[in-house]
C-alpha cells in the first residue's frame, strides 16, 4: 500500500499513513487531538494547523495526507478547550466516558467529595467507518479494522484523559476508577469484541454484562490500579446508556407512569407503566440533533449557533464564544424550524414554500441555492438547505413513532403519564416549545417535563461514585420488556405519518 509521511515539528516525530488519510485523523494516530465540531466539513475552522510550505495553514478535517508532511504540532499539547477540575494531591480520581455514535464525553470524578467535572466532548473517531450503528458493524466484519477501530476509540479516550490530568497535576495511574458507557455497539467497539452478531438476526448480545475489566482493554496500562467497568446492556439495541438512564430514574423514585427518551444519533426510550413495568426500545434518529447531517452543523464548540429567535428586528441568536458564527447546533435548527412553520416559509411536509423567492423575511434570511435545492442563507456563510429539513423531519418521525408503539406495548395512554424525562443530544438545551411545535413527542398533557441533560455520562460517573450503581442497573435491566419496533405491525406506516409537521 503506498503511502506517505507526516512529521510533527519541532520535535521530528514521524509515521507513515496510506494515501488519502485524513489529516485529522493521523494527528489523532500521533497523539494530537485535533478539534472537529463540525463533523470534518471544514465549516468552523477549528482545526486548521500549519504545514510547511504552500499553503501554509489548511484544515486538518479535510486535508488529505497525499504527500509527505510537516505539522506544526505535538503530542499531548493541552486542548484549550479543556476545562481542568480541581483536584487535590490526595484526591481519588475516576473517569466517566460516554462513548456516543456520534460523540464521546469524558468526566473526571473526585471520588471522595462525590464530585464531577466534564473535561472534554469530541468526536468518535470511529466515524471514518461509517456514521451511523450498522455501517461500524459492517466494517468490523474484518478483524484487522475491528482491532484499528478499538485502537482508536482507546487513544482518544487516553489523549482527553492524560491532558486533563496534565493540568491538575496528575496522571492516568492515578484513575482508581474507570466505568463506561453508551450503546452496545460501541461498547463492544471498546472493548474489541466481536459485533456481527449485533448486526445479524436474531440480532444477539452475547455478552450483557462486564464485570472486572482488564485494564487494556480500555486502554489503560495493563500493570494499572484502575477497576475498569462499563454498564450492563439488555441486547444488541438496548445498551448500557438507556440501563444506566433507567437506574438513574429508579433512584431519584420515578417509578411509575414515566415516559423517558434520549434525543441522540441512537434513539432509546423506556416507559414505565402504572405498576412500574419497563417498557424500552430504541430506534435510528440519525445524527442530525447533534449537528451532524446538517451543512452548516456543529457541536456545541466556539462559534456555534445554540439558539434562535424572533426579535422585533428579525432573527437573533445566542452563540458560544464571540465573533461571526460558525456553524449551528441541532438545537438552534429546532428552534429556526419553528419560526419557519409558524411564518408559513417551510410548509408541514417540510418543503419551502413555493414563494419562498418572493416572501418578506425576517432578516437576516434570504434565499439561497445549495447546488440544485433551495436554501434559506443565515448569518454570513451559514445556511439551512432542504436536506437539513428532512433530516430532522427523519429524526422526528422515528422519535416519534417509536414513542407512540412503546405506549402502547406498554397499555399507556400519553394522558397516562405524569413525568417526561429528554436526554441526549438535546436533553440539556433544547426549548420544549419547539419540541412540540416539530411534534417530536405525543402531547403528554398532565406530565410534567424535565431536561436531565447526559443521562449516559452520568451514569458512568454514578458507576464511579457509588459501587452499588451497576449491580442495581443489572437487576433493573432484567426487568425489563424489549419492544423490537422493526417486529411491530404497522411501524412503518406510522413513520411515515409522523414525517409530517404538526400545523400551526
Amino acid at each position: 500500500m503506498s503511502g506517505h509521511t507526516v512529521t510533527l515539528l519541532p520535535s521530528g516525530v514521524h509515521r507513515q499513513f496510506p494515501t488519502g488519510t485524513l489529516l485529522s485523523d493521523a494527528l489523532l494516530d500521533m497523539g494530537v487531538a485535533v478539534r472537529t465540531p463540525c463533523g470534518s466539513r471544514g465549516t468552523c475552522g477549528k482545526c486548521r494547523v500549519r504545514v510547511e510550505g504552500p499553503p501554509g495553514e489548511v484544515p486538518a478535517c479535510r486535508t488529505p495526507v497525499d504527500r509527505d508532511l510537516s505539522v506544526h504540532a505535538e503530542p499531548g499539547a493541552p486542548d484549550p478547550g479543556v476545562r481542568l477540575p480541581s483536584l487535590g494531591p490526595d484526591s481519588r480520581i475516576g473517569a466517566a466516558v460516554d462513548i456516543g455514535t456520534t460523540t464521546v464525553k469524558i468526566a473526571l470524578a473526585d471520588i471522595g467529595r462525590g464530585t464531577s467535572f466534564e473535561i472534554s466532548s469530541l468526536l468518535n473517531p470511529q466515524r471514518r467507518y461509517g456514521h451511523d450503528v450498522i455501517s461500524r458493524i459492517a466494517a468490523a466484519a474484518d478483524p484487522a479494522v475491528r482491532t484499528s477501530m478499538a485502537g482508536l476509540i482507546r487513544r482518544a479516550v487516553k489523549l482527553s484523559l492524560e491532558n486533563a490530568l496534565a493540568g491538575a497535576g496528575r496522571t492516568m495511574d492515578d484513575i482508581m476508577a474507570a466505568a463506561f458507557s453508551g450503546n452496545t455497539t460501541m461498547l463492544y467497539l471498546l472493548l474489541g469484541m466481536d459485533t456481527a452478531p449485533l448486526g445479524r438476526y436474531p440480532y444477539t448480545a452475547k455478552t450483557r454484562d462486564f464485570p472486572g475489566l482488564q485494564p487494556e482493554s480500555a486502554g489503560f496500562r495493563p500493570d494499572c490500579r484502575t477497576e475498569v467497568t462499563a454498564l450492563p446492556v439488555l441486547s444488541a439495541f438496548i445498551g448500557g446508556d438507556l440501563v444506566g438512564s433507567l437506574a438513574l430514574c429508579h433512584d431519584a423514585g420515578r417509578t411509575e407512569n414515566t415516559f423517558f427518551i434520549d434525543l441522540g444519533t441512537n434513539g432509546e426510550l423506556f416507559c414505565l407503566d402504572g405498576s412500574g413495568r419497563i417498557f424500552a426500545t430504541s430506534c435510528a434518529m440519525g445524527p442530525a440533533l447533534e449537528g451532524m447531517n446538517i451543512s452548516w452543523g456543529m457541536t456545541a464548540d466556539d462559534g456555534a449557533i445554540t439558539h434562535i429567535r424572533e426579535t422585533p428586528d428579525g432573527l437573533g441568536y445566542d452563540m458560544i464564544g464571540s465573533g461571526e458564527p460558525a456553524g449551528i447546533t441541532g438545537t438552534a435548527v429546532v428552534d429556526l424550524l419553528g419560526v419557519l412553520l409558524d411564518r408559513g416559509i417551510v410548509n408541514p411536509n417540510g418543503a419551502f414554500s413555493p414563494g419562498l423567492e418572493t416572501m418578506a423575511l425576517p432578516a437576516p434570511l434570504r434565499p439561497a441555492r445549495d447546488g440544485d435545492s433551495r436554501a434559506l442563507g443565515l448569518w454570513g456563510p451559514v445556511m439551512l438547505t432542504q436536506k437539513d429539513i428532512r433530516n430532522v423531519q427523519l429524526a422526528k418521525a422515528a422519535a416519534l413513532a417509536a414513542s407512540r408503539f412503546i405506549l402502547d406495548a406498554a397499555g399507556s395512554r400519553p394522558e397516562d403519564i405524569r413525568h417526561v424525562y429528554i436526554a441526549g443530544a438535546l436533553g440539556g438545551h433544547a426549548d420544549m416549545g419547539g419540541l412540540r411545535r416539530l411534534g417530536f413527542l405525543p402531547a403528554f398533557p398532565d406530565a410534567s417535563f424535565e431536561y436531565l441533560g447526559n443521562t449516559s455520562l452520568q451514569a458512568a460517573v454514578r458507576s464511579c461514585l457509588d459501587r452499588g450503581f451497576i449491580e442495581r442497573a443489572s437487576v433493573l435491566r432484567d426487568r425489563m420488556h424489549e419492544v423490537v419496533l422493526s417486529e411491530r405491525k404497522g411501524f412503518q406506516n406510522v413513520f411515515l405519518e409522523s414525517l409530517t409537521f404538526p400545523k400551526g
